[in-house]
């Protein structure tokens, strides 16, 4: 058996991406944001293709293998193809969003939370897991891949007696940064 050639190689590498570019602004407009395997991937990006490639093909006339080969680099039919596969990805991606979809965000919980308690300036209290309570303006966040720390001004250490009354609260400087590993519960003065 022999080993495709380079071209073969680019060709369906050429092949994929009109499914790729669907697949993926379909899944960012409608805010799918579950991880694919790989193989899904492919396979997702193959089926969306052939569909593209089968339209492509009937508006062009162009309905060999060999033709697509030899005509696919061709200014007219790359742009085209790029706009058959931005169209199938933006029309449905833009339909499940605002039908389907409308009440998600992106992100998760913490990450759409933490974003809109941060533009309003809320007032939050931290409990961490030593027990601890400290209450402060929220100023920073972080989210998606970075550690998830928060960073609070005005801070206060609050101080309860027996009863869960809060009996006293101490200042504890202009701004105090909590660690991921610290943090056990956020409470929120305002809704977000």
């Amino acid at each position: 058996m022999a080993l495709p050639s380079l071209a073969d190689v680019i060709f369906v590498i050429v092949l994929l991406i009109p499914g790729f570019i669907t697949l993926s602004l379909f899944r960012w407009l409608a805010i799918l944001e579950k991880k694919l395997s790989e193989y899904q991937l492919i396979l997702w990006s193959l089926v969306f293709s052939l569909f593209i490639y089968a339209i492509f093909s009937w508006h062009t006339g162009i309905s060999d293998i060999d033709s697509i080969r030899d005509n696919i680099l061709i200014p007219e039919n790359l742009a085209e193809i790029l706009a058959l596969g931005l169209t199938f990805g933006a029309v449905p991606g833009l339909i499940a969003r605002f039908t389907f979809r409308r009440h998600f965000v992106r992100g998760d919980c913490w990450e759409a939370s933490m974003k809109l308690a941060s533009k309003k300036g809320s007032w939050v209290i931290i409990c961490t897991k030593d027990g601890h309570e400290y209450k402060g303006i929220l100023h920073y966040s972080g989210g998606g891949d970075s550690p998830r720390e928060i960073s609070i001004r005005r801070p206060k250490l609050i101080l309860r007696d027996n009863k869960s009354k809060v009996s006293k609260e101490v200042k504890m400087g202009k701004e105090v940064l909590f660690q991921e590993k610290d943090i056990q519960r956020i409470v929120f003065f305002k809704e977000v």
